[in-house]
């Protein structure tokens, strides 16, 4: 699949879209599926207090890009936790594509295709806000559950039973049976009267500032915010920590 076909498929033309049918190349992650995601739908089963969809197209009420030349279903996903196996490839205009990336885990975080071409190690940022976590024995752990069913537990501090990571953790894996229990936390609250999740706070001057994203899917109300729009039906904005309420973690339990 070329970047033309691409960009037809997945109706990439939306107003303010940041990319090109004729560029020499696309970027694009393939991320597999797994409880840690938090995906609805229009037209399509969604937990009852989420609110219906109102976007422009490409993005029907349908469920389905409007502007393919096949049926293409698409979801909103709430920011999650990148699951372990997900990988960033290239995809140029002729057609060709190239891996650049892989995402080994949160102790590993994004490795390079080859020894040659490893990645500067970046720290976790934010995991209390979107992030898996274990209890194991009593003690609560960051976590990521691996594409083969085991789960990777991490510490920030040094253990013997453990290894340490480009990352600055330690970490090792251990069966999913000996894990008690795993969730994904993600902080919700409320700006302006609109729910937001949180997904990162910093310093900064004048008092704390936290990154939002936009949860209430009605890209009308989101214009009229002036939220600067990342990419089709998602808009964010940084605001003074002290300008939210209602803040609260939610917890989504793991099988």
């Amino acid at each position: 699949m070329t970047v033309a076909d691409l960009h037809s498929e997945l109706g990439l033309a939306f107003p303010g879209s940041p990319f090109n049918a004729e560029a020499p190349s696309v970027d694009i992650l393939r991320i597999p599926i797994t409880g840690a995601m938090q995906l609805s739908s229009p037209g399509g089963d969604k937990p009852s207090d989420l609110p219906p969809f109102a976007d422009h197209s490409p993005l029907s009420g349908t469920g389905f890009v409007e502007s393919a030349s096949g049926f293409v279903p698409y979801w909103w996903m709430s920011p999650s936790p990148i699951p372990a196996g997900t990988t960033l490839w290239r995809v140029n205009a002729d057609g060709s594509e190239e891996q650049l990336a892989t995402y080994g885990h949160v102790a590993l975080g994004w490795v390079g295709p080859t020894q040659q071409q490893q990645l500067r190690p970046t720290p976790v940022r934010f995991p209390e806000i979107v992030g898996t976590w274990a209890t194991i024995r009593g003690e609560r752990m960051l976590a990521d559950i691996l594409p083969d069913g085991s789960v990777v537990i991490c510490s920030p501090t040094e253990r013997s039973d453990m290894r340490a990571s480009p990352r600055g953790l330690w970490w090792t894996t251990v069966a999913r049976d000996q894990v008690d229990s795993l969730d994904v936390v993600r902080l919700h609250g409320t700006w302006r009267g609109r729910r937001v999740q949180v997904v990162g706070m910093e310093g900064a001057e004048g008092g704390p500032v936290a990154q939002m994203v936009y949860v209430g899917q009605d890209v009308h109300d989101a214009e009229s915010l002036r939220l600067a729009k990342t990419d089709a039906g998602v808009y964010e904005a940084v605001v003074p920590v002290s300008e939210l309420a209602d803040l609260a973690e939610t917890h989504t339990a793991l099988p």
